[in-house]
């Protein structure tokens, strides 16, 4: 069987989303930062769920490493998940590209209501596009090039 696969990433390197859970020096500071950044992600995510004109349901969180990620499955086909440590990463997965330009569509305009204004901000919300399976593999001469960075 072969499936299409189509995501909408975004990886927030210059910590803008107000999710992101930052390290607190004691186990009771961790503890109340971890439940701000949930409150400010179910915020994310009622409004992106508004613009998207369509439900979105809690899949629950998982705890791969020291990442903790949070899930959530499309009610017309798809799924999203965020991982919230610094860097904030957001992954969008769907099987037609109809549904992934509408979530694009969707997270651009979720973002200019939760971003700072300004230029990084801006920046950020323009260079998120779908991406193919064949944008998002990576392939031994993309490793090479990588590689060769370092």
């Amino acid at each position: 069987m072969n499936t299409n696969h189509f995501s909408v990433p975004l990886l927030d390197v210059g910590e803008l989303l107000p999710f992101e859970v930052r390290k607190k020096k004691s186990l009771e500071q961790d503890f109340a930062e971890q439940e701000r950044a949930r409150d400010e992600l179910v915020k994310f995510v009622n409004l992106l769920e508004k613009k998207m004109k369509q439900t979105m349901y809690y899949l629950g969180m998982d705890v791969i490493g020291e990442k903790s990620y949070e899930r959530f499955l499309f009610e017309k086909g798809g799924f999203f998940e965020a991982m919230t440590e610094s860097p904030v990463a957001l992954n969008a997965h769907f099987t037609k590209q109809a549904q992934a330009k509408k979530f694009l569509k969707a997270l651009q305009e979720t973002l200019q209501k939760v971003l700072p204004k300004g230029p990084v901000g801006q920046l950020l919300i323009e260079s998120l596009e779908v991406q193919t399976q064949d944008d998002t593999s990576l392939t031994v001469q993309k490793w090479n090039k990588m590689k060769n960075l370092m």
